[in-house]
């Protein structure tokens, strides 16, 4: 039986705190030279940032009731001493929950119960930079070519914040540089998405780089990398993995940045993984590469991107069916369409890409199309020509404001087609053969920006039509979404929103689609406005709905829960 949801007394109570919470805090950020001189330090600013945000959410529609309905305050403190070449940097996150649960955790499902306050300083580094010199102690993010080998980034889409706290060396000379890191693997401690404590693993890496610039007057740059990760033993149960598994990359990359007067780039990267798992000397071990390559044609009107990405797999993970995004090392460019869409098999695909961009000089439109072809396997010992054959193309127009116009104008529309077909016979869908369709999207969206003086309207329309075969045979459903944003100069700006879906989400739920929301489980509407007092000070409110599904960014995606509540956030600058 379905609990009873208090939706409507809650909701007025969360409004109502946060309107309390707005108007007790400061309107604006007093904006001071705050410097004095430090022994070691000399000559020393300081800034802060602090960031206050207060939520409310309803439920989130999975098999877990104890994490809907709930209010949470999370304060958080970026704070920065820079000196003459010292740079000392802190960030401290705390996080209240106040739960409204009505049913207690039962012995056994403990973990269910995930939400918890937490306090800790989450980065800290301390920098020196001397000449071609940079020294840091601490958290540090980093990539190793085309973040193919290794790449400790921030990937907001993804809520993902991961950096390498330990020790970093990096020298930069005319012709010359280098760098060392040795460290921890330090994950953002609270996914900012579901508001779950991450656990902490002691993942350590070593990695170093070393690269030259060919004296010349054509530019050449030559790099090696090589990195080395030892992954934590996790309990069983859970995300039970092999004990004492080790990952080893190395490779190599060339780049021309300005051939032919500055109109060519070349750029090509490959590596090679080995990756071990068991007791030493007795341990099991299998391999992959990942080769990159890239080369542009700038013209006066014309651009020519053409691409080749071939992955055997290769991720940089402690397995290769890793499916938390935090703990995945690495994002191997996957030279697809950057929208929302199912991507599988990211480390074991084969293919190219050809983007042609041209500009209608000297007027304000451009268009560009986009042709991407590669097989992928999600077996990944597979050879990816043996899985899906992936066929995508979109085409895009674009006309860019000319501010000379009494009412300036822009627009943006893009119109795609997407083919997966079988390449052979699947085991689990028996009746299906090689050459079948596998996965079919129609995808377009349209966004129109008109402005005169400080008045401002954004328009933006995108859906897309998918035809997808599953364990019960070819299923169809449709998302996108619509929103329109009026900005009043910089200080204000006010979106109102509507995302549509009926990817049949009840499947995995095993609830109606009309209890995802008040108008039937396919719509969610949102409504956000953001005020700026000052640059790097504003005060954000979000109200509404946003459904869930899988994101993706940089070659790792991830599954988000849909999401209903209130949000209040405040951050001022120092």
């Amino acid at each position: 039986m379905r609990r009873g949801r208090p939706r409507n007394a809650l909701a007025r109570a969360a409004v109502a705190a946060a309107l309390v919470l707005a108007s007790a805090l400061p309107p604006r950020a007093v904006a001071q030279d705050l410097s004095l001189d430090l022994p070691v330090f000399g000559h020393t600013t300081f800034s802060m940032t602090s960031t206050t945000t207060a939520r409310y959410r309803g439920d989130n529609y999975d098999f877990n009731t104890h994490d809907d309905r709930f209010g949470s305050l999370a304060q958080r403190f970026d704070l920065a001493l820079q000196g003459d070449e010292l740079r000392l940097e802190v960030r401290i996150d705390a996080f209240v929950p106040t739960t409204y649960l009505a049913d207690p955790c039962a012995p056994g499902t403990e973990s269910l119960c995930y939400l918890a306050w937490d306090l800790r300083p989450e980065r800290m580094t301390l920098r020196w930079e001397h000449e071609n010199w940079l020294v840091e102690a601490g958290d540090s993010q980093l990539v190793l070519g085309r973040s193919i080998a290794l790449a400790f980034r921030k990937v907001d889409l993804l809520g993902v914040d991961t950096a390498l706290r330990g020790a970093h060396v990096r020298y930069q000379g005319q012709y010359v540089r280098a760098r060392l890191h040795a460290g921890v693997a330090n994950p953002q401690n609270q996914d900012p998405i579901d508001l779950s404590i991450i656990r902490e693993f002691s993942d350590v890496v070593t990695a170093g780089t070393l690269g030259a610039t060919l004296p010349g007057e054509t530019r050449i740059d030559l790099g090696l990398h090589a990195a080395n990760l030892w992954f934590a033993d996790e309990p069983i149960g859970g995300f039970a993995q092999p004990p004492n598994r080790m990952v080893s990359i190395a490779g190599w990359s060339a780049e021309a940045p300005a051939l032919l007067d500055g109109r060519l780039a070349l750029y090509v990267e490959n590596d090679a993984l080995r990756r071990v798992w068991g007791a030493q000397g007795s341990g099991e071990q299998e391999f992959g590469r990942a080769t990159y390559a890239s080369a542009q044609l700038s013209l006066d009107e014309l651009t020519v991107l053409v691409e080749w990405k071939d992955y055997d797999n290769f991720l940089v993970a402690g397995s290769t069916d890793e499916s938390r995004a935090w703990r995945i090392y690495g994002a191997a460019p996957s030279i697809e369409y950057e929208g929302p869409q199912r991507l599988r098999a990211i480390g074991n695909q084969r293919g190219g890409g050809v983007r042609v961009d041209y500009a209608f000089l000297p007027g304000p439109w451009s268009f560009s199309i986009n042709e991407v072809a590669y097989g992928l396997n999600e077996e990944l010992r597979e050879d990816p020509w043996s899985g899906v054959l992936v066929s995508h193309t979109w085409a895009t127009l674009v006309r860019r404001q000319e501010y000379a116009e009494s009412l300036i104008w822009s627009l943006n529309f893009v119109l795609g087609w997407r083919e997966e077909v079988l390449l052979h016979d699947p085991v689990l869908m028996p009746g299906h053969r090689a050459g079948e369709l596998d996965r079919r999207m129609i995808h377009g969206q349209v966004e129109v920006t008109l402005g005169s003086g400080d008045h401002s309207f954004d328009i933006h329309v995108d859906h897309r039509h998918e035809t997808q075969l599953d364990f019960s045979g070819y299923r169809q459903f449709q998302v996108g979404g619509t929103s329109v944003t009026y900005t009043f100069g910089v200080p204000l700006t006010a979106t109102v929103g509507l995302r549509w879906s009926d990817y049949n989400l009840g499947e995995v739920t095993q609830r109606s689609m009309r209890d995802y929301n008040f108008l039937g489980g396919n719509m969610y509407p949102s409504v956000e406005v953001r005020y700026s007092f000052d640059p790097g000070t504003s005060l954000r409110l979000f109200a509404g709905q946003t459904p869930g599904g899988q994101i993706c960014s940089g070659g790792v995606c991830r599954v988000v829960p849909p999401f209903e509540g209130v949000l209040l956030q405040f951050v001022g600058r120092l």
